[in-house]
């Protein structure tokens, strides 16, 4: 069952992300043709070799001594081609795993956790990079243990649960309805304790494994309700449904990061370290809404 939709969702575009974990990784990974290209968080690299003998070593190996300089401008390396891989961060060594497997020329990529570590910098290059695929004839295909970095990737977007696929792009508009009720607290739960929020203290709320959490001050909540009925609940307290997977308090929202041209997030007070995604088709209800 699960082969058959894996094989579906195949042929419906060249740009697949899912969320998973190690087993879902390996079920692919298994139905995965043996030329395509897989970098893996286990892939063991030679750590004494410099990133310039490592790639020349597998340009050779492969016959493909041509692609080297263009393996090395898309992964952005000429500025580590002299470092030792042991060296190298492990942002950096995923990209000279990519950089290896695209030697290889191969028609389906495969990269386990691609943005996993990965700072400001190198996230964006590996967007806009994935970006450039785009309606190419290179398959690219993702699996993530994030949520959200699966939802930045651009393409389609798909959770792996108890063996079934599930597509987090499904029915991603929401209509706002004039005749809301107006509610005062909205009911969390944390270690079997029941607690109360006035909406303005809420941050963010996020949709995952079929679950609702909502997040105040860095601490998440477990709500007993669905994604589009907190939307209600909050939507005329300042909250924008960005992503079908998220909502968020836009008085908390400090910026707006654009990865590439089809890939936002939002940046939130005290979260520094996690980006809100941003789905392309709300990028121009939020502009037109906050006139930026």
């Amino acid at each position: 069952m699960m082969k058959d939709r894996l094989k579906e969702i195949f042929e419906q575009t060249n740009l697949i992300h899912f969320e998973g974990g190690r087993r879902e990784a390996d079920y692919i990974i298994k139905d995965m043709d043996s030329m395509a290209g897989i970098v893996d968080d286990e892939d063991g690299l030679y750590e004494n070799m410099t990133v310039r003998q490592y790639l020349d070593f597998f340009a050779k190996l492969e016959d493909t001594k041509e692609t080297l300089v263009e393996a090395v401008e898309q992964m952005h390396l000429s500025d580590l081609l002299k470092t030792k891989i042991g060296k190298c961060t492990n942002t950096e060594k995923k990209r000279i795993g990519i950089a290896r497997e695209l030697l290889r020329k191969p028609s389906i990529l495969l990269i386990i956790n691609p943005l996993e570590e990965a700072d400001e910098k190198s996230r964006k290059l590996l967007l806009g990079w994935m970006e450039s695929l785009a309606g190419g004839n290179r398959k690219l295909i993702t699996i993530s243990h994030s949520h959200r970095n699966t939802c930045l990737c651009p393409g389609s977007h798909y959770e792996i649960v108890n063996g079934e696929i599930n597509c987090i792009d499904k029915m991603e508009a929401s209509e706002d309805s004039p005749e809301l009720p107006v509610i005062s607290k909205i009911s969390v739960t944390y270690q079997e304790k029941t607690f109360l929020f006035n909406p303005e203290e809420i941050d963010y709320a996020e949709a995952h494994d079929g679950q609702v959490y909502v997040y105040v001050q860095s601490e998440r909540y477990m709500g007993n309700f669905k994604m589009s009925e907190l939307e209600e609940k909050l939507v005329h307290f300042g909250f924008f449904r960005c992503h079908r997977s998220y909502i968020v308090n836009m008085q908390k929202v400090t910026e707006l990061v654009k990865w590439t041209r089809n890939s936002y997030s939002l940046k939130l007070a005290k979260y520094e370290k996690t980006d809100i995604p941003l789905s392309k088709g709300k990028i121009q209800k939020l502009k037109s809404m906050y006139e930026f």
